[in-house]
């Protein structure tokens, strides 16, 4: 007979996993994490990703420092108030309360799909410092494009497994982060 507890896996190594194996983590870990925390790694992510556009736009001598910082301060808003209100409306077109999930499990789940994008933007960003390159776009896209797998899975669990409403709200959720980076990396510039 085990009397041993089971061991609580430690929230970066459940940020890790939802890389490698998101279905696994938001079928199981998710209600561990608290949706904080989960902000955090987004907002860490979008807010390294935003700087290293910044830093390609200045390297390109089409900004100035100061226009960097403001960047990565969108990056930061972006990454957190955004990321919560993209979560919040798929919550609600995939009528996940319905199904029992809750609003903080949806954002928590949501925002943790983002640690390969953190993962990529930290790559980006030491390349771009070490080396002089121009890493937004190798990087960071890829970064966000590597999120959406995590992003179909939590939409494919907040929906009840309809499939073909999730890959069309992922494909939503990709363009609208895709397109608000554009757009705001042109408000700045």
């Amino acid at each position: 007979m085990n009397t041993a507890a089971p061991m609580d896996i430690p929230r970066w190594k459940t940020a890790l996993n939802m890389m490698i194996n998101p279905g696994e983590v938001i079928k199981t870990q998710m209600t561990k994490i608290p949706w904080p925390y989960s902000v955090m790694v987004s907002g860490l992510s979008f807010t390294l990703f935003f700087l290293q556009t910044g830093l390609d736009m200045l390297k390109a001598g089409q900004i100035g420092a100061s226009t960097v910082i403001l960047i990565t301060v969108l990056g930061l808003l972006y990454g957190t108030v955004g990321i919560v209100l993209l979560a919040v409306m798929v919550w609600a077109l995939s009528q996940a309360g319905e199904r029992g999930y809750t609003l903080e499990w949806a954002i928590s789940t949501f925002a943790l799909g983002y640690s390969a994008t953190f993962v990529y933007a930290l790559s980006g960003l030491i390349f771009s410092l070490a080396f002089g390159w121009k890493t937004a776009v190798a990087f960071g896209v890829t970064g966000v494009l590597w999120a959406l797998r995590p992003t179909l899975y939590t939409i494919k669990q907040m929906s009840g497994e309809r499939v073909a409403f999730s890959i069309a709200m992922t494909t939503l959720c990709g363009a609208i982060l895709l397109i608000g980076w554009a757009v705001l990396g042109k408000f700045a510039g």
